[in-house]
């Protein structure tokens, strides 16, 4: 079970990675690199950081709280992947390709281009759904253990949760100007989730 959650991850990680660089290279060549970074401003840094820290710390009250809610958080997230494993996910899988490649593609590109092609509601909207639709996959394998409609609800649940971030992480890059500001919110919200998850599975790993 452990590997099968491993395989997905990797999946997932190729997929991001070659997302950003087929992005990267369109962007390069239609000249719209300057419109996706946006602007960097002190603002947008720290709206960046409360951006991510509301979110992370909701997360981490329910992770920590006791119950199973917070057994399966940690599951869903890392499993039972051992600590070399971990830093791994946490520098590359993390750090790079899921939070630079997927903020560059989705509040970069494809946000910069729906504003080009419906009002702004719409586009930030679009962009939040198109996010979300693109985790379902990786929330599929993650519940793994669940079965039939079980299965099915836990992955429209944690899509829609997908959905949701990405609508905020659309807002403050509208809200800042830049797309800095949303790189930052996912990074504080994604590795000190992961590295959260860590603790928390050695504590649960001493209870039982």
């Amino acid at each position: 079970m452990a590997w099968r959650s491993w395989d997905h991850w990797q999946a997932f990680t190729v997929g991001n990675t070659a997302l950003g660089l087929v992005l990267l290279i369109y962007a390069t060549l239609s000249g719209l690199l300057a419109a996706v970074w946006g602007q960097v401003t002190l603002w947008g840094v720290l709206l960046g950081v409360l951006a991510g820290l509301v979110p992370l710390t909701i997360i981490l009250v329910l992770m920590f709280r006791p119950g199973q809610l917070g057994r399966d958080i940690v599951a869903s997230g890392i499993g039972a992947i051992s600590t070399r494993h971990f830093v791994y996910r946490l520098s590359m899988q993390v750090g790079l390709t899921t939070v630079v490649c997927e903020e560059f593609a989705f509040r970069g590109v494809l946000q910069v281009l729906l504003l080009r092609s419906v009002s702004v509601p719409w586009a930030l909207g679009l962009d939040a759904v198109v996010f979300g639709l693109w985790h379902a996959a990786l929330q599929y394998n993650g519940f793994a253990a669940q079965r039939g409609v079980a299965r099915l609800a836990a992955t429209g649940g944690g899509t829609a949760v997908y959905a949701l971030l990405g609508l905020l992480l659309a807002l403050v890059r509208q809200a800042a100007g830049g797309l800095l500001a949303a790189i930052i919110a996912h990074g504080v919200l994604d590795v000190l989730m992961f590295a959260g998850m860590f603790v928390r599975r050695r504590q649960l790993s001493r209870t039982t």
